[in-house]
This record gives C-alpha cells, sequence and structure tokens, in this order.
C-alpha cells in the first residue's frame, strides 16, 4: 500500500474528491461551485502527470487512478449536471449518458494509443470543463447541443494539440 501513496497520487486523488464534491453540489442544484471545482479537478488533473513525471514516479496504478478520477472529474459530473439543469426529461437524459458513455471510450482509447505530439479526440478534461460551462451559461437546448458535440468529438480521430506544444512550441 505504502508504494502507492505518493505526491502524484495523491494530487490524483485530489482531483476524484473535487469531482465527487462537485457531483454531491450537482445534486443540490449548486451549479456554480460544481464549476469551481470540476476547474480545480482540470488543475490538479494537468499537476498530477507532470509530478509524476519529474519524480519519475509513472506507473500503472496512477495512470489507472488517473482515468477513473478524470471519468468522474469530467465525465459524471457534466452529465449529471446537464441532465439537472435540464430539469430531466428523456432528452437530456439521452445526451447525458451519450456524454458519459463517450468520455468512458475516449479515456480507454487513450490508455492504448500514444502519440508524442497530439491527442486524437478531444481530451476529457477540457471537454468536461465546456460540457459545465455550457450548463451554466446557456439555456438548456444549446447546453444539450454543446454537449452532444463534445461527446462526439471525443471519440473523433481528430487531432487535438497537446498543451505542452501548444504553450511551448518548437
Amino acid at each position: 500500500m505504502r508504494r502507492f501513496v505518493t505526491l502524484p497520487n495523491l494530487i490524483t486523488t485530489g482531483n476524484l474528491a473535487a469531482g465527487f464534491l462537485a457531483l454531491a453540489l450537482v445534486a443540490h442544484s449548486r451549479l456554480l461551485p460544481a464549476v469551481g471545482l470540476v476547474v480545480l479537478a482540470a488543475a490538479l488533473d494537468s499537476l498530477d502527470g507532470r509530478v509524476a513525471r519529474e519524480k519519475l514516479e509513472e506507473n500503472e496504478f496512477g495512470t489507472t487512478l488517473d482515468s477513473l478520477s478524470d471519468l468522474v472529474s469530467f465525465g459524471a459530473v457534466p452529465a449529471l449536471a446537464l441532465y439537472v439543469s435540464a430539469s430531466g426529461g428523456i432528452p437530456a437524459l439521452l445526451i447525458a449518458l451519450l456524454y458519459l458513455v463517450c468520455g468512458a471510450w475516449r479515456l480507454a482509447r487513450f490508455s492504448t494509443l500514444r502519440d508524442a505530439g497530439v491527442f486524437l479526440g478531444l481530451p476529457i478534461p477540457p471537454a468536461g470543463v465546456a460540457a459545465m460551462l455550457a450548463v451554466l451559461a446557456a439555456p438548456p437546448p444549446v447546453a444539450l447541443g454543446v454537449t452532444g458535440v463534445l461527446a462526439v468529438l471525443m471519440v473523433s480521430s481528430l487531432p487535438f494539440p497537446k498543451l505542452d506544444s501548444v504553450l511551448r512550441p518548437k
């Protein structure tokens, strides 16, 4: 057990905790603080991998924990937020489910593909943040449409640049 308690894994656990707390807030229709927690989860998700690489602590446990945490924070939270904000209904339920499934598929595919310069398909953290912002700022029909598009982009084969390559072009 002790070998799993590393700084990168603690940061990833912070991502998971932020996601769970956001789920609890969404369940009580408190969308604004839930968005803040999803943004915090995204910051932690960005940090954990960098710390793991710097400390040479990348391992299968951390990679799996990261994907599970991402599914909660950037998959389940936006899906439930969409459903709650649209006051339920079959269309909202179906698009929320589509978003969650596409997010899970995106994470599963990411674990099997590695490309140095780009991601294939929209990564789930920016999709999750964008979906939460759409839920918060747009009328439900628009948020449903935006979230449906984000779902399709996650499982697409479109190349999306990695943040490092955008911030530090060669």
